[in-house]
Protein backbone atom coordinates (compact mmCIF):
# COMPACT_ATOMS: atom_id res chain seq x y z
CA UNK A 1 0.00 0.00 0.00
CA UNK A 2 1.78 3.11 -1.01
CA UNK A 3 0.26 6.43 1.63
CA UNK A 4 1.00 9.83 0.12
CA UNK A 5 2.98 12.81 1.23
CA UNK A 6 -0.09 13.93 3.76
CA UNK A 7 0.84 10.81 6.18
CA UNK A 8 3.76 11.82 6.73
CA UNK A 9 2.66 12.61 10.48
CA UNK A 10 1.61 9.43 11.06
CA UNK A 11 5.46 8.03 9.78
CA UNK A 12 7.01 10.43 12.89
CA UNK A 13 4.41 8.43 15.49
CA UNK A 14 5.23 4.81 14.12
CA UNK A 15 9.02 6.36 14.30
CA UNK A 16 8.88 7.51 18.03
CA UNK A 17 6.65 3.97 19.00
CA UNK A 18 9.64 1.58 20.41
CA UNK A 19 10.27 4.14 22.89
CA UNK A 20 6.94 5.52 23.66
CA UNK A 21 5.51 1.92 24.50
CA UNK A 22 8.64 0.91 26.24
CA UNK A 23 7.87 3.63 28.73
CA UNK A 24 4.42 3.24 29.47
CA UNK A 25 4.31 -0.70 29.21
CA UNK A 26 1.34 -2.66 27.26
CA UNK A 27 -0.72 -4.34 29.75
CA UNK A 28 0.23 -7.82 30.78
CA UNK A 29 2.94 -8.01 28.04
CA UNK A 30 6.30 -8.23 28.16
CA UNK A 31 7.84 -3.82 27.32
CA UNK A 32 9.07 -4.29 23.35
CA UNK A 33 12.56 -2.72 23.24
CA UNK A 34 13.99 -1.27 20.52
CA UNK A 35 17.51 -1.35 18.33
CA UNK A 36 18.63 -0.21 14.89
CA UNK A 37 20.91 0.53 12.63
CA UNK A 38 21.99 2.64 9.49
CA UNK A 39 24.32 2.06 6.40
CA UNK A 40 25.49 4.21 3.47
CA UNK A 41 23.32 3.88 0.02
CA UNK A 42 22.85 6.32 -2.11
CA UNK A 43 19.77 6.47 -4.25
CA UNK A 44 20.73 6.64 -7.57
CA UNK A 45 17.12 6.67 -9.53
CA UNK A 46 13.48 8.35 -8.85
CA UNK A 47 11.92 7.91 -5.81
CA UNK A 48 8.96 6.08 -8.24
CA UNK A 49 11.46 3.79 -9.06
CA UNK A 50 12.11 2.65 -6.03
CA UNK A 51 8.50 2.19 -5.09
CA UNK A 52 8.02 -0.01 -8.56
CA UNK A 53 10.96 -2.38 -7.23
CA UNK A 54 9.16 -2.66 -4.28
CA UNK A 55 5.91 -4.02 -5.49
CA UNK A 56 6.74 -7.57 -4.16
CA UNK A 57 6.30 -6.50 -1.05
CA UNK A 58 2.74 -6.65 -0.53
CA UNK A 59 2.05 -7.08 3.28
CA UNK A 60 4.30 -4.06 4.12
CA UNK A 61 2.49 -0.24 4.66
CA UNK A 62 4.71 2.12 2.28
CA UNK A 63 4.86 5.72 3.31
CA UNK A 64 6.14 7.99 0.99
CA UNK A 65 7.32 11.62 2.25
CA UNK A 66 8.50 14.61 0.06
CA UNK A 67 12.35 12.98 0.25
CA UNK A 68 11.83 9.62 1.84
CA UNK A 69 10.44 6.30 1.57
CA UNK A 70 9.20 4.58 4.74
CA UNK A 71 8.55 0.53 4.78
CA UNK A 72 6.40 -0.62 7.80
CA UNK A 73 6.12 -3.86 8.86
CA UNK A 74 3.94 -4.38 11.94
CA UNK A 75 3.82 -8.13 12.73
CA UNK A 76 2.03 -8.16 15.62
CA UNK A 77 -0.29 -5.40 18.18
CA UNK A 78 -1.09 -5.93 21.67
CA UNK A 79 -4.91 -5.82 23.20
CA UNK A 80 -5.06 -1.97 22.18
CA UNK A 81 -4.39 -3.18 18.35
CA UNK A 82 -1.02 -0.84 19.04
CA UNK A 83 1.84 -1.98 17.19
CA UNK A 84 3.91 -4.35 19.58
CA UNK A 85 6.37 -6.17 17.42
CA UNK A 86 7.68 -4.07 14.20
CA UNK A 87 10.60 -3.38 11.93
CA UNK A 88 10.63 0.12 10.02
CA UNK A 89 13.02 1.03 7.55
CA UNK A 90 13.61 4.12 6.70
CA UNK A 91 15.03 4.82 3.06
CA UNK A 92 17.04 8.25 2.50
CA UNK A 93 18.49 9.95 -0.12
CA UNK A 94 22.13 8.97 1.18
CA UNK A 95 21.44 6.20 3.72
CA UNK A 96 19.18 3.27 4.81
CA UNK A 97 18.29 2.64 7.89
CA UNK A 98 16.90 -0.35 10.00
CA UNK A 99 14.92 0.08 13.36
CA UNK A 100 12.69 -2.93 14.86
CA UNK A 101 11.21 -4.05 18.16
CA UNK A 102 12.02 -6.90 20.16
CA UNK A 103 11.01 -9.07 23.48
CA UNK A 104 13.96 -9.19 25.97
CA UNK A 105 12.48 -12.66 27.55
CA UNK A 106 11.89 -14.50 24.18
CA UNK A 107 14.87 -15.07 22.77
CA UNK A 108 16.51 -11.47 21.67
CA UNK A 109 19.29 -13.23 19.26
CA UNK A 110 16.87 -15.19 17.89
CA UNK A 111 14.74 -12.18 16.75
CA UNK A 112 18.39 -10.07 15.28
CA UNK A 113 18.64 -13.41 13.07
CA UNK A 114 14.80 -12.89 12.06
CA UNK A 115 15.45 -9.33 11.15
CA UNK A 116 18.44 -9.19 9.24
CA UNK A 117 17.16 -11.88 6.97
CA UNK A 118 13.82 -9.60 6.14
CA UNK A 119 16.20 -6.82 5.74
CA UNK A 120 18.70 -8.77 3.38
CA UNK A 121 15.83 -9.49 1.19
CA UNK A 122 14.44 -6.19 0.99
CA UNK A 123 18.15 -4.82 -0.11
CA UNK A 124 17.95 -7.93 -3.19
CA UNK A 125 14.77 -5.71 -4.49
CA UNK A 126 16.64 -2.28 -4.23
CA UNK A 127 20.08 -3.33 -6.00
CA UNK A 128 18.66 -1.52 -8.92
CA UNK A 129 17.73 1.82 -7.59
CA UNK A 130 20.47 2.15 -4.18
CA UNK A 131 24.09 2.28 -4.71
CA UNK A 132 24.80 -0.07 -1.47
CA UNK A 133 28.11 0.39 0.80
CA UNK A 134 28.10 -3.19 1.01
CA UNK A 135 31.09 -3.50 2.75
CA UNK A 136 29.61 -1.39 5.87
CA UNK A 137 26.35 -3.89 5.24
CA UNK A 138 29.13 -6.84 6.11
CA UNK A 139 30.82 -5.05 9.33
CA UNK A 140 27.23 -4.30 10.55
CA UNK A 141 26.36 -7.81 10.16
CA UNK A 142 29.33 -9.32 11.09
CA UNK A 143 29.15 -7.30 13.96
CA UNK A 144 25.70 -8.76 15.16
CA UNK A 145 26.49 -12.38 13.86
CA UNK A 146 28.96 -12.34 16.60
CA UNK A 147 27.24 -11.24 19.52
CA UNK A 148 25.37 -14.90 18.45
CA UNK A 149 28.65 -16.84 18.59
CA UNK A 150 28.36 -18.02 22.30
CA UNK A 151 25.35 -20.06 20.84
CA UNK A 152 26.23 -21.21 17.81
CA UNK A 153 29.36 -22.54 18.93
CA UNK A 154 27.80 -24.17 22.02
CA UNK A 155 26.36 -27.83 21.91
CA UNK A 156 23.29 -28.74 22.47
CA UNK A 157 23.84 -30.01 26.12
CA UNK A 158 26.04 -26.54 26.65
CA UNK A 159 22.99 -24.85 26.18
CA UNK A 160 20.19 -26.83 27.46
CA UNK A 161 22.73 -27.24 31.21
CA UNK A 162 22.85 -23.07 30.77
CA UNK A 163 18.93 -23.42 30.53
CA UNK A 164 18.08 -25.57 33.10
CA UNK A 165 20.64 -23.97 35.80
CA UNK A 166 19.16 -20.09 35.01
CA UNK A 167 15.65 -21.76 35.36
CA UNK A 168 16.28 -23.54 38.73
CA UNK A 169 17.70 -20.00 39.54
CA UNK A 170 14.75 -18.29 38.59
CA UNK A 171 12.37 -20.91 40.50
CA UNK A 172 14.76 -20.86 43.60
CA UNK A 173 14.20 -16.84 43.52
CA UNK A 174 10.94 -16.68 42.98
CA UNK A 175 10.47 -18.94 46.21
CA UNK A 176 12.64 -17.10 47.88
CA UNK A 177 10.67 -13.89 46.91
CA UNK A 178 7.04 -15.33 47.96
CA UNK A 179 8.64 -16.67 51.25
CA UNK A 180 10.31 -12.73 52.25
CA UNK A 181 6.85 -11.30 50.97
CA UNK A 182 4.98 -13.77 53.46
CA UNK A 183 7.86 -12.88 56.55
CA UNK A 184 7.37 -9.20 55.59
CA UNK A 185 3.51 -9.40 56.04
CA UNK A 186 3.83 -11.09 58.97
CA UNK A 187 6.59 -9.36 60.34
CA UNK A 188 4.53 -6.34 59.63
CA UNK A 189 1.54 -7.45 61.80
CA UNK A 190 3.89 -8.11 64.64
CA UNK A 191 5.21 -4.65 64.55
CA UNK A 192 1.57 -3.05 64.92
CA UNK A 193 1.34 -4.98 67.72
CA UNK A 194 4.26 -3.92 69.32
CA UNK A 195 3.53 -0.40 68.80
CA UNK A 196 0.20 -0.64 70.19
CA UNK A 197 1.50 -2.13 73.34
CA UNK A 198 4.18 0.78 73.41
CA UNK A 199 1.79 2.80 73.22
CA UNK A 200 -1.08 1.06 76.17
CA UNK A 201 2.50 0.85 78.19
CA UNK A 202 3.61 4.88 77.32
CA UNK A 203 0.35 6.23 78.45
CA UNK A 204 0.33 3.65 81.44
CA UNK A 205 3.74 5.44 82.34
CA UNK A 206 2.40 8.77 81.66
CA UNK A 207 -0.42 8.31 83.86
CA UNK A 208 1.45 7.12 86.45
CA UNK A 209 4.29 9.70 86.33
CA UNK A 210 1.53 12.54 86.53
CA UNK A 211 0.97 13.51 90.26
CA UNK A 212 -2.17 14.84 91.18
CA UNK A 213 -1.98 18.62 93.40
CA UNK A 214 -2.80 16.44 96.62
CA UNK A 215 -0.07 13.78 96.28
CA UNK A 216 2.64 16.63 95.16
CA UNK A 217 1.37 17.86 98.60
CA UNK A 218 1.79 15.07 100.44
CA UNK A 219 5.60 14.03 98.71
CA UNK A 220 6.50 18.00 99.23
CA UNK A 221 6.07 17.73 102.98
CA UNK A 222 7.18 14.27 103.60
CA UNK A 223 10.24 15.67 101.93
CA UNK A 224 10.59 18.47 103.91
CA UNK A 225 10.27 16.70 107.11
CA UNK A 226 13.14 14.40 105.78
CA UNK A 227 15.65 17.59 104.75
CA UNK A 228 15.21 20.20 107.75
CA UNK A 229 12.13 22.14 106.13
CA UNK A 230 14.32 23.00 103.09
CA UNK A 231 13.74 22.11 99.33
CA UNK A 232 15.94 22.34 96.21
CA UNK A 233 13.32 22.18 93.94
CA UNK A 234 15.53 20.42 90.80
CA UNK A 235 16.52 17.66 93.07
CA UNK A 236 13.20 16.87 94.06
CA UNK A 237 11.43 17.02 90.34
CA UNK A 238 14.70 14.84 89.32
CA UNK A 239 13.67 11.87 92.51
CA UNK A 240 9.84 12.47 91.61
CA UNK A 241 10.04 12.77 87.75
CA UNK A 242 8.15 15.92 87.41
CA UNK A 243 9.20 19.31 85.67
CA UNK A 244 10.94 21.70 87.87
CA UNK A 245 8.19 23.94 86.86
CA UNK A 246 5.59 21.45 88.44
CA UNK A 247 7.07 21.38 91.25
CA UNK A 248 7.52 24.75 91.70
CA UNK A 249 3.76 25.55 90.89
CA UNK A 250 2.58 22.87 93.65
CA UNK A 251 5.10 24.81 96.16
CA UNK A 252 3.48 28.60 95.39
CA UNK A 253 0.22 26.88 96.07
CA UNK A 254 1.10 25.61 99.19
CA UNK A 255 2.15 28.91 100.22
CA UNK A 256 -0.76 30.62 99.13
CA UNK A 257 -3.41 28.01 100.65
CA UNK A 258 -1.33 28.48 104.07
CA UNK A 259 0.28 24.94 103.84
CA UNK A 260 4.06 26.80 104.05
CA UNK A 261 5.37 29.57 105.42
CA UNK A 262 8.64 31.58 104.25
CA UNK A 263 11.31 31.74 106.61
CA UNK A 264 12.23 35.71 107.87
Amino acid sequence: MVVSDESKAGSATLTGLGEERSQRGIGTLTEPLVEGFKIDAKRVKEMEDVVKSLAPLQFLDIIETKDQIILINIERRDINRMPYLFSIIYLNSKSIEFVYSYIPDVSPKKRRLTVIRFFLNVLTLLESVYFINHSQLYQMIDGMMSRLFEYTSSSYDEIFSKYDALKEEVDRLRKMNKELVESNENLSKVNMGLKDQINDLSARIKELETYSDDVLITKIQNWLMEHQYEINIADFAKVHKVSEARAEQILNKMIREGYLSLRE
